[in-house]
C-alpha cells in the first residue's frame, strides 16, 4: 500500500471517529465548524475523509467533545459518555499549535535527513506543501504528520499536548492511568493500597521543601537511630 492509500484510508477513519464523537455529543457539523474556524463545507469534508484533519484540530475537537485524543483516530477505542467543557480561545490555541507542530515536523525531517522533496514524494505533496507546513502557514493533516513520525522512528504521542490544550475530564482520567500502569509492578501496588496513603502523603510533603530542610531532618533521624 502506497502513501496516497494509506492517507485516504486514515483520513476515512479519522473522518467516522469525529463524527461518531460529534453525534454523542450532540453537536452539529455548523457548531464544530464554527469551533475551528472553518466552513461548514470543510467540516464535512474532514468526516467524510476527503480532508485530513490536523492534530491541533483534533486535539480541540476532544476537548470539545470532551473525549481522550485517541477516540478520534483509533477506530478500536470506545469513547466515554462526553461532558461539560469550559469554552477556550481556541483560534489562538489552534494558531498556536499549528506553530509548534510546525517546528517538530522539521525537527523530525532533518532527524531523518531528508529533504523537503523527499518528503513531498513519500506523502504525495509538493515540496512547496511542505515547506508550508513548516512555516505553520498550513495545518498538517494528522494522517501525513503519523507517516513522517512512523518514517522517522518516533511516536505521535511524542507530538501531543496536553497543556496548549487541556485535555477534557474523560481525557483526564486516561492519562492518570496511563502514567500509573507505568510505574514498576511494586511501586504502582504501593500506591493503589489505601493503607499507605499516610506515606504517601509524607513523601508528598517531602518533595515540596527545599534541600536544606530536607538535611536537617535526614540529620535529626541519624541523631535518633545513632
Amino acid at each position: 500500500m502506497d502513501a496516497s492509500q494509506a492517507i485516504a484510508i486514515r483520513n476515512r477513519i479519522s473522518g467516522l471517529l469525529v463524527k461518531r464523537a460529534r453525534l454523542q455529543a450532540g453537536k452539529s457539523q455548523r457548531e464544530c465548524a464554527e469551533y475551528l474556524g472553518c466552513s461548514p463545507f470543510m467540516f464535512g469534508q474532514y468526516e467524510r475523509g476527503e480532508r485530513g484533519l490536523s492534530l491541533p484540530q483534533l486535539e480541540a475537537l476532544a476537548h470539545y467533545f470532551d473525549v481522550p485524543l485517541q477516540s478520534l483516530w483509533d477506530d478500536n477505542y470506545s469513547p466515554p459518555e462526553p461532558q461539560e467543557t469550559e469554552d477556550l480561545p481556541i483560534a489562538q490555541l489552534l494558531l498556536l499549535r499549528r506553530k509548534e507542530l510546525a517546528v517538530r515536523f522539521r525537527q523530525c525531517r532533518h532527524m531523518a535527513d531528508l529533504t523537503q522533496g523527499e518528503v513531498g514524494q513519500i506523502l504525495g505533496r509538493s515540496a512547496y506543501i511542505i515547506s508550508q507546513y513548516e512555516r505553520g502557514a498550513r495545518d498538517i493533516p494528522l494522517s501525513e504528520l503519523e507517516i513522517l513520525v512512523e518514517r522517522c522512528g518516533h511516536r505521535l504521542a511524542d507530538f501531543l499536548d496536553e497543556e496548549t490544550i487541556p485535555l477534557g475530564a474523560a481525557g483526564q482520567e486516561r492519562l492518570a492511568l496511563s502514567r500509573l500502569n507505568e510505574l514498576p509492578p511494586d511501586v504502582r501496588e504501593f500506591v493503589l493500597k489505601p493503607t499507605n496513603m499516610l506515606y504517601l502523603r509524607i513523601a508528598m510533603l517531602l518533595s515540596s521543601l527545599k534541600t536544606q530542610s530536607l538535611r536537617q531532618i535526614a540529620e535529626m533521624i541519624l541523631d535518633i537511630t545513632y
